[in-house]
């Protein structure tokens, strides 16, 4: 499996990440057990990076997988707007994959640069917890090709997670040409960039 840096984050990261989102209660809701031994599958193939969020309700799954695979790198997600609610989220999420910090995580899919001002004390939290040791890098994620530019050029944002595919479905704002060039930009300016829905689902 190819590994890559994840920006500047420090975080090496397979080139293919697991999207736990499918395995979980909005998708196919697989027993835990079943779920587990999916990612395992996964892991055990070389992946090393498993993307997740408070929405999916897939944290029991990953506590059950991750036990022997020690140095996974998880990214989570939470559409927390507040520095309180972004607490919670983020205290909940190691608590429920019982680990002492998350190592991204992530404002759950921003729609615009307003959105962004609207989280910014949930983003402030994610700030304080980097340095309280609680996650590793913060971010957003999105389907808006002008909140990853607008992402790209703040300090308190470490990693962009926005939907491309070559077909562009699915972007809210522009073409896959101009979300390409806002994936290009924001990695110029060392933010670590992973992508959703390659396949356009």
């Amino acid at each position: 499996m190819e590994f890559r840096h994840l920006g500047n984050t420090g975080l090496a990261v397979s080139r293919l990440c697991f999207g736990a989102l499918t395995i979980g209660p909005l998708q196919a809701n697989l027993p835990l057990q079943t779920g587990a031994a999916v990612i395992r599958t996964a892991l055990a193939a070389g992946v090393n990076f498993i993307d997740t969020a408070e929405l999916y309700e897939t944290y029991p799954y990953i506590r059950a997988a991750c036990c022997d695979f020690p140095g996974v790198v998880i990214a989570s997600k939470s559409y927390a707007y507040t520095y309180d609610g972004m607490r919670r989220s983020v205290e909940n999420a190691c608590r429920a994959i019982g680990r002492d910090y998350i190592d991204i995580f992530l404002l759950h899919e921003q729609s615009s640069r307003l959105t962004l001002a609207g989280h910014s004390d949930a983003l402030a939290f994610l700030a304080d917890a980097k340095r309280r040791g609680l996650v590793r890098a913060a971010g957003v994620s999105t389907h808006s090709v002008d909140v990853v530019r607008a992402a790209a050029g703040m300090p308190a944002v470490d990693v962009i997670h926005p939907l491309f595919n070559l077909r562009g479905l699915g972007i809210a704002d522009g073409t896959a040409a101009d979300m390409a060039a806002a994936v290009a930009a924001a990695a110029a300016a060392g933010k670590g960039v992973y992508t959703m829905k390659a396949l356009g689902g």
